[in-house]
């Protein structure tokens, strides 16, 4: 290859690295789509009754330290402010990261709403502040007193990692029978350029609520609540509801906020919602609820639930409430979650055995190609068996060149006689594409890779970049697998496609490698390489095979016209 051609083809592989990489930033904005908490100011009032105050009471704090984390909890609303995650991982630059979204909003996580739809309502206000009553360093209580009902709430951290469980006690003060229907809410705000993703990669703050009922999970995004979605019946008044249920969430790839139900009147049941602003972003809620209670003067209902807020570790989700509650869920897997659950499997093994998340990659990358080995043995084959009759083929090209007709059943005689299927290198292929697909969901969603470094990659959850100025810029891993890739085109053997298409495709193919590892995940990008490296390793001994093999000049015979003479002059 000239000089020229290498600089030509460099320069455009640049040009469309660079208009991907810059175009991307710049329409996502350049915070590389971390959370950002949301102000007060972008949203409406609350559905719902407030209180009428003069003045708004001032706000008290109880802090809890629980398993791997810290949380704040305020009397607006006795909910959720923050929830520091402790681990060093989970820090972004330098600060613990706050699993809270909405800390300015009115839509406060673990809330609770008592309104019902009965006549005779428990509570005046479904907005209130409350009094912090009672704390300790694992418990928060507080309290909510007018002449209709008395409110306890008490929140208190777990002894599992990132669990809190939540108390409420309603009394009725009225003298007479009232009715409540206590819901506890789960929301989290996203902006619209968190959501959106790169260049073959799905943004992981990209959220979703979620019933689950079992291994039945009702997944709902911003795109399943319009107009027409609420003429089903299963969303009423604007939510989506399903009964009974398992626990409700709001997740998205890495980290997940569950309630799942522990004690009430009966079975509890989820609502979903998902409610833009705006083209600024949107709120996504998911909460539990229990059906209406009636309470007659002076008696009490209790409620319990557990709330998870944590990352989605597998070993954490499954021993979460007791491994009882099927929080493991959360974990999306994609189609051929049969195929990941395996691959997963593996990868943790070997985690264990490597103490290292980068190198069981690599040995997950191995193991995957030696299984499927045998399918790519039947691929080198096929490829091989149309190399050996190449010669005949080009000769029969010229032939017939100017009578498509006759070229096609000569060259499918040419086949039938040397017992050659072109089709026969494709199947192995498509049946590894489950695979594929399988562990691309897998590595993608994998919270153990979260802020994870190996070697010189910072986090295998995110782009392998070096930070410049204010910009994170492609560093090492885009480039050599742009580079493996186009060795890999370059020592492949010359096929059946034209020479012209074979250029092509040999700077066409390292250019789309390179764009798209600007935005995938590095653990993506250390499996695409290492299968990349094995794949030339594989190559070049496929050809020292093959070489040893290579028929004597001579053996090929090339015939004037087809075997079957009535097949040249056969019409179809």
């Amino acid at each position: 290859m000239d000089r020229s051609s290498i600089l030509r083809s460099l320069a455009i592989a640049g040009v469309i690295t660079l208009l991907l990489y810059f175009g991307f930033t710049h329409f996502v904005g350049g915070d590389g789509g971390k959370p950002a908490p949301p102000t007060a100011e972008l949203f409406r009032a609350p559905e719902g009754r407030a209180a009428p105050t003069s003045k708004k009471a001032e706000e008290t704090y109880c802090e809890l330290k629980g398993n791997r984390f810290k949380a704040v909890t305020t009397t607006r609303g006795a909910s959720l402010e923050h929830l520091y995650l402790d681990d060093a991982k989970y820090k972004e630059g330098g600060k613990p990261l706050d699993l809270v979204t909405t800390p300015d909003v009115e839509y406060q996580a673990l809330r609770v709403d008592l309104s019902s739809p009965s006549a005779k309502d428990q509570v005046k206000y479904d907005w209130f502040d409350w009094k912090l009553a009672e704390r300790s360093d694992t418990s928060c209580s507080f309290v909510y007193e007018d002449d209709h009902v008395a409110l306890k709430k008490v929140i208190r951290a777990g002894e599992r990692p990132y669990e809190l469980s939540v108390s409420v006690t309603v009394e009725n003060r009225k003298q007479e029978k009232a009715t409540h229907r206590l819901a506890i809410d789960n929301p989290a705000w996203r902006y619209e350029r968190e959501v959106e993703g790169g260049f073959g990669r799905q943004s992981p703050f990209v959220t979703t609520v979620e019933c689950v009922r079992e291994s039945t999970v009702e997944e709902k995004t911003a795109h399943d609540f319009t107009p027409k979605d609420f003429e089903k019946n299963e969303y009423r008044e604007g939510w989506y509801t399903m009964a009974p249920v398992s626990f409700a969430s709001t997740s998205n790839f890495y980290f997940a906020q569950a309630l799942v139900p522990l004690s009430g009147p009966g079975p509890a049941g989820c609502q979903l919602r998902v409610t833009p602003y705006d083209k600024t972003g949107a709120m996504y809620r998911s909460r539990l609820f229990w059906q209406p209670k009636e309470l007659g003067p002076g008696e009490k209902q209790s409620y319990e639930a557990l709330a998870f807020f944590g990352p989605k570790e597998r070993d954490v989700l499954a021993a979460a409430g007791g491994g009882q509650h099927h929080l493991s869920e959360l974990i999306k897997l994609g189609k051929f979650a049969f195929i990941a659950k395996y691959l997963v499997w593996f990868l943790i093994k070997m985690q264990g055995l490597s103490g290292s998340w980068g190198m069981a990659i690599v040995l997950l990358t191995v193991a995957v190609r030696t299984v499927l080995f045998p399918l790519t043995w039947k691929s080198i084959q096929s490829g091989a068996a149309m190399r050996r009759i190449k010669p005949e083929i080009d000769a029969l090209n010229e032939k017939y060149k100017d009578d498509a007709q006759q070229k096609q059943l000569a060259t499918m005689e040419l086949y039938k006689k040397q017992g050659v299927n072109p089709f026969a290198g494709c199947l192995p292929m498509l049946a590894q594409m489950p695979v594929w697909f399988a562990l691309y969901t897998s590595l993608q969603t994998a919270a153990e890779l979260f802020h994870t470094p190996f070697l010189w990659f910072k986090d295998l959850s995110a782009p392998d970049t070096i930070h410049v100025a204010s910009w994170d810029l492609p560093f090492v891993l885009p480039w050599l697998l742009g580079a493996t890739s186009f060795l890999q085109q370059k020592i492949m053997p010359p096929g059946q496609m034209d020479p012209a298409q074979q250029k092509m495709m040999m700077y066409l193919m390292p250019s789309i490698f390179t764009a798209m590892m600007l935005f995938l995940p590095s653990g993506l990008g250390v499996y695409m390489f290492t299968n990349s490296v094995l794949g030339i390793v594989q190559q070049l001994a496929v050809e020292r095979y093959y070489a040893k093999q290579a028929p004597k000049s001579g053996d090929i015979e090339v015939r004037d016209k087809p075997a079957d003479d009535s097949l040249a002059t056969k019409k179809t």
